[in-house]
């Protein structure tokens, strides 16, 4: 005789339902303990709108920002949208896990949903309004503008509820964002200065002779602890004015140059000086974020990997603040308008003016060089279009790779008649050292 079983069939199928539905929504309930991963779904749209919105938002700006200080704030901005998103992307690390000195930041509400496109919109919205200086009103309009799409398109998508979350976590962030930059003692002041005096010693340069920018930059806070460490080698020519030696030599290639510069390399000395005052050329960073956000959208990266992104080449850009502006003032550097001036040609002047500060290394090199390593170690040294002026009608320029383009990069400022060769090619070296380094920071829990 058999036994009956324990429970009859449809008993049975109920109690495995119940298991099942049990498990499962014990499941459910344990992945809302954290944030939705949900930048794998998320495009980066949003991001990349924001940045082609705030590398031209100063372009009507008058008196025009500080390059510098605009590089350092982007900085902060890359740091800023990555913390806005990172918490839902699972395994990831903040950056105040990795950055010298930086606080803890706000997390997000357990067992809450988030969109972190808003978040980003929300953080970037107030983090330009904070940082970027010299906006207009039309300009903060702009911001707004931005902002406000993005939340109508973001409505059409999830709750009200989860969108004002999103934003208030986005703007805590950008709040504890720039409150950390307040700290960091940035001064582009010269008030106390003396410029030493020695042979082959930096001068104030023709023909308006203004006064040294950023000889206490040396004093900044980093955001890599590495950074206070970062050697680089003493410029290599001894100072002469012996015309068989390198130094002479370097000055007279510049000046060669610039008594016979053909069309093409005046276009490319303007291209990259992005010169022409209020409403004619943008301020920098504009045109190194217009290089860095083409080869992003090319790769069609998700939020996530694009704000990761957007954090290392801003990080490039403020790090090359502190370790470019402090070697200019170790050991000052005359520029080659003040040697071709008194010992080869009294009249000569540079094809485009010479920046405040003095030769050796190049401030442009310094801060493309990094940025553009990066992507290379992540991407690759792939081939490159430069549309940046191209909604001034400019044809774009196109380089067989991302070496290439900063190779022209620093050529173009001994066209410009503002710097020697030796100093652009040793620049590259610094700039790639330091992308090493920044493309090595951990992101991801172990």
């Amino acid at each position: 005789m058999r036994t009956p079983p324990v429970f009859p069939k449809p008993k049975r199928s109920l109690v495995f339902m119940l298991l099942l539905f049990s498990f499962l929504f014990s499941c459910d309930e344990l992945e809302q303990w954290w944030p939705k991963d949900t930048q794998k779904q998320e495009p980066a749209d949003v991001v990349h709108d924001w940045y082609k919105l705030l590398a031209k938002v100063q372009f009507g700006a008058s008196p025009q920002p500080v390059p510098i200080l605009n590089f350092r704030n982007f900085g902060y901005i890359g740091v800023g949208v990555y913390e806005a998103v990172h918490p839902g992307i699972k395994g990831s690390l903040s950056l105040s896990t990795q950055l010298y000195q930086m606080p803890a930041m706000p997390t997000p509400e357990k067992h809450k949903e988030y969109l972190w496109g808003a978040s980003a919109n929300a953080a970037l919205a107030s983090l330009a309004k904070q940082l970027l200086s010299g906006l207009s009103d039309a300009d903060k309009a702009r911001i707004d503008s931005m902002e406000n799409a993005y939340n109508i398109k973001f409505k059409s998508n999830t709750t009200h509820e989860v969108i004002a979350r999103s934003q208030a976590f986005g703007r805590s962030i950008a709040n504890a964002i720039y409150n950390w930059s307040t700290t960091d003692n940035f001064n582009l002041s010269s008030v106390g200065y003396t410029i030493p005096v020695f042979p082959g010693s930096w001068e104030l340069t023709p023909p308006a002779f203004p006064n040294p920018v950023g000889p206490y930059l040396k004093n900044q806070r980093p955001f890599l602890a590495s950074t206070l460490n970062f050697k680089v080698r003493s410029f290599p020519y001894t100072y002469s004015e012996d015309k068989e030696s390198n130094f002479y030599k370097a000055n007279k290639h510049v000046y060669d140059i610039g008594k016979s510069l053909t069309d093409e390399q005046k276009a490319i000395a303007n291209w990259w000086a992005d010169a022409g005052g209020t409403g004619v050329g943008i301020p920098a960073p504009y045109h190194a974020l217009s290089l860095i956000t083409g080869v992003l959208e090319g790769k069609k990266l998700n939020l996530g990997q694009a704000a990761e992104m957007y954090a290392r080449t801003g990080i490039c850009f403020k790090e090359a603040t502190l370790i470019i502006w402090k070697v200019k003032y170790q050991l000052p550097l005359l520029r080659p308008i003040t040697y071709i001036r008194k010992h080869i040609d009294p009249a000569w002047l540079s094809y485009l003016p010479t920046p405040p500060y003095p030769e050796y290394p190049s401030g442009l090199v310094g801060f493309y060089a990094p940025a553009m390593q990066v992507l290379k170690r992540e991407f690759g040294d792939l081939p490159i279009k430069d549309n940046a002026y191209g909604w001034r009608g400019d044809a774009p320029r196109e380089y067989a790779s991302i070496s290439k383009l900063v190779e022209e990069a620093a050529k173009s400022r001994v066209y410009a008649g503002i710097h020697y060769q030796i100093t652009q090619n040793i620049t590259i070296e610094i700039g790639n050292e330091l992308g090493d380094n920044i493309s090595k920071i951990n992101l991801n829990t172990p």
